[in-house]
């Protein structure tokens, strides 16, 4: 829990490091959240082309929040 503005706020991150393991769970990390962050490592390109076919495709099927903030952040 988080306080933000002075609201209440439940913050709760998955890291599942691109890994097709966590992929029968990744449509309850989406579901109703409010915000989601995809991070990519600048120095393999193929985490930015998965990021682009494979992720952001999941988060449009599996985000019911017409509202959610989706954000890409590059990591190095």
């Amino acid at each position: 829990m988080v306080t933000i503005g002075g609201k209440r706020l439940k913050l709760t991150i998955w890291d599942t490091a691109g890994q097709e393991r966590f992929g029968t769970l990744t449509s309850s990390y989406y579901r109703g959240a409010q915000g989601i962050i995809l991070v990519y490592d600048v120095t393999r390109r193929e985490t930015f082309t998965n990021l682009s076919e494979i992720w952001m495709e999941e988060v449009e099927l599996y985000s019911t929040n017409p509202e959610c903030i989706k954000s890409r952040f590059c990591w190095q």
